[in-house]
């Protein structure tokens, strides 16, 4: 039987990751245990929506010098309230595939207190031709967190003699790209060392660079290709990938790859009841040699120490 600490610390490293990514509109829903970690999601989910708010609503941040990203959640169900078109941004927002989505009822995927609502308001609305209201929800995600939104629904009929459809939709801010679009003079000069410059880095590889980071990071567990087939992967070449990851994040992407597993390592060892083998299992070491000398060499003292 899975541990139910070990899948509250799951749900807060994705809700962080989520956070650096910049995708504030996550929260975690609270349980009815009295310790550390219930504590730490309350604060967590404070501390996210202070930050959230002041990217949506600009309260401390200027709004001509932040760029804002729209992710749209958006999905038409029938008459019974089953999903037969969605967006990809919803796939995105709710951490699913389309084929875990279409076909289901709407909600599987929502609270316990969000489906009763539902089912109440929801059963008054469909009994009229066209209507529309706004509803509270809580859906939860693929990965256990909560995404909470008043919701847009609007329900209609068919022109194509299909029958009666319900649009469900809203709308969800982060924070965006940290770099415009389109200005050359924006352009990242990447260097090799003092020499003169290489590589000139456009928004658009700036944004591949960010792809890989992402990947690296919600990959901690699996093996990374060679960085010729990853630039190939990516739409870009070795050396642009090379040197334009290491002017970005001050690190080369091997070192920022181990530097992450120790971390996360780091965290589930003293936060979790994994034995050392499963961590190192989940972090992607090949050995407990390789992962202890590693360790030690970053944190001053083997995993077993820090667990004792």
């Amino acid at each position: 039987m899975p541990n139910s600490d070990d899948f509250r610390v799951k749900r807060i490293q994705r809700m962080l990751l989520e956070m650096a990514k910049g995708n504030f509109f996550y929260s975690i829903e609270p349980s009815d245990k009295n310790d550390n970690i219930a504590s730490l999601v309350v604060m967590l989910n404070m501390v996210n929506e202070e930050i959230g708010a002041a990217f949506i609503h600009q309260g401390f941040a200027n709004a001509h010098h932040t760029p804002q990203c729209v992710i749209q959640l958006s999905m038409i169900l029938d008459g019974n309230g089953y999903i037969e078109l969605l967006t990809n941004g919803t796939c995105s927002l709710l951490s699913y595939p389309p084929k875990d989505l279409f076909g289901k009822h709407i909600s599987e995927f929502m609270t316990e207190r969000s489906r009763e609502k539902w089912n109440k308001k929801m059963s008054k609305h469909l009994k009229q031709e066209r209507s529309e209201t706004v509803l509270f929800l809580e859906f939860i995600t693929n990965d256990g967190l909560l995404l909470a939104k008043d919701c847009q629904i609007s329900v209609y009929q068919a022109l194509d003699g299909s029958g009666q459809k319900t649009l469900l939709n809203s709308v969800f801010f982060s924070k965006g790209e940290p770099f415009e679009t389109g200005l050359p003079k924006n352009k990242l000069k990447v260097t090799k060392g003092i020499k003169e410059h290489k590589v000139t880095l456009t928004p658009e590889d700036i944004q591949i660079i960010r792809d890989v980071h992402d990947m690296i990071i919600n990959n901690l567990d699996k093996d990374l290709p060679t960085l010729q087939d990853l630039a190939r992967q990516k739409g870009t070449n070795e050396y642009k990938l090379k040197y334009g990851f290491k002017q970005i994040y001050g690190t080369t992407i091997f070192r920022f790859l181990i530097r992450e597993r120790l971390r996360m390592a780091r965290t589930l060892i003293q936060h979790s009841t994994l034995t050392i083998k499963q961590i190192i299992q989940m972090t992607g070491f090949k050995s407990k040699t390789h992962f202890s000398r590693a360790f030690k060499d970053k944190y001053g003292m083997s995993p077993t120490d820090l667990r004792s």
